[in-house]
């Protein structure tokens, strides 16, 4: 008996026994079964029409509701929803979003107002990507004007807006150690572009724009950049900062000299100073720095440049051996030096070798009746042990 006979034959039956549902079941439980499956189902239409309908309903306060919001994450949170959603709710709710559309865009926008890059960065690949799922989502309703809209705006957020936004941003920015977090991050976003260079290109020159030799900031900001975030815009601005100390002519200003020294990258000062060929910087670097610390490295730098400035290193490189006279090593390190012998003449470079070789002789004579007072104590103590023993004989 098929499924609509065994309905028919329950209904027959139920009205026979006078609606006696026990009677029914015992004379012919498959058509029970049968009409159980059928409520069964008509249960399962209506609680599918009904949940349909709430969301519906759900979905129509949201689109209307997105505009009111007052935070970007819970706009995102329902355009989300709305994107996930569209393709299930029927073409009413799609006209409806169609009539909201311009409006959830410029919600959008207003909310990023006050984003910084990355945030905003961030905020525009979100919407952009909601914005390109709902346009596959509503194509199924032929609402042309309601998924061409969507598809437009998901690729000119990126391409026109935020592109925008990006160039307002290095144009008008202080490149500090503060923006290299967000530097990083642009460029890391532009490299995930078909063009990177489209960002990178302009935002190196505006870079360029400052001056890389007196600006301090800037130089702190470079440094600070992450390799493997900013890439070949960090391999560039550093190659140029190096490029500068290599220079005999370029004029790094005392910040950026007296901030370097403070590194691990001191070398590079050293090797500036002792390079620089223009005399009136160089006569600024030595009032600002010669004798100044204890690094005498940074000192010798100076006196191996040879060219011409009011300077006292003679006296300095005299009065260094003087105090320390009994410090061989140090002494030797400033013998030699480059340039010392220039300065002090040969002479007083003799003078030193001579005492470089007394204070040697010194240290080897030092160093042998050093040796000789050991064997002397060791002798003595195998001698004091030898006369234990034979006494405990």
């Amino acid at each position: 008996m098929s499924f609509l006979e065994n309905i028919s034959n329950f209904f027959s039956l139920l009205k026979e026994s006078n609606y006696n549902l026990a009677l029914v079941y015992s004379q012919d439980s498959s058509s029970f079964y049968s009409v159980l499956l059928l409520l069964f189902i008509v249960i399962l239409i209506v609680g599918y029409f009904i949940r349909d309908s709430f969301k519906k309903a759900e979905l129509s306060k949201l689109i209307s509701n997105i505009t009111k919001v007052s935070n970007f994450s819970e706009f995102e949170q329902k355009l989300s929803k709305i994107a996930d959603e569209i393709s299930k709710r029927g073409l009413e709710i799609a006209n409806k979003l169609n009539l909201s559309k311009e409006d959830i865009l410029t919600k959008g926008l207003v909310l990023t107002k006050d984003f910084d890059i990355k945030q905003k960065i961030e905020a525009y690949k979100k919407i952009s990507s909601d914005f390109s799922l709902i346009s596959k989502n509503t194509k199924k309703y032929n609402i042309e004007e309601l998924s061409k809209f969507y598809e437009e705006k998901s690729i000119s957020l990126l391409e026109d807006n935020l592109l925008k936004q990006i160039e307002n941003y290095y144009k008008n920015v202080r490149f500090t150690q503060t923006e290299a977090e967000n530097i990083d991050f642009l460029v890391s976003y532009a490299n995930s572009l078909s063009n990177p260079l489209v960002i990178l290109k302009p935002l190196e020159n505006e870079i360029n724009k400052f001056s890389f030799t007196f600006n301090l900031e800037l130089f702190k900001f470079i440094k600070k950049l992450d390799k493997n975030s900013s890439k070949v815009l960090s391999y560039a601005l550093n190659k140029k900062i190096e490029e500068l100390f290599c220079s005999e002519r370029e004029k790094i200003s005392v910040a950026i000299l007296a901030y370097v020294l403070k590194t691990d990258e001191k070398q590079k000062v050293y090797d500036y100073i002792s390079n620089l060929k223009d005399n009136n910087h160089l006569q600024t670097l030595y009032f600002n720095f010669f004798a100044k610390s204890k690094d005498i490295d940074l000192d010798l730098a100076f006196i191996k440049n040879e060219i011409e400035i009011v300077n006292d290193y003679k006296e300095y490189i005299n009065s260094q051996i003087t105090y320390n006279w009994k410090d061989l090593k140090f002494i030797k390190h400033i013998i030699n030096s480059s340039g010392v012998l220039r300065v002090i003449g040969h002479i007083d470079y003799r003078n030193v070798l001579e005492r470089i070789e007394k204070l040697e002789n010194e240290v080897d004579f030092n160093a042998t009746v050093a040796k000789i007072l050991e064997v002397s104590r060791n002798a003595e103590k195998i001698a004091k042990e030898a006369k234990a023993i034979a006494r405990s004989k």
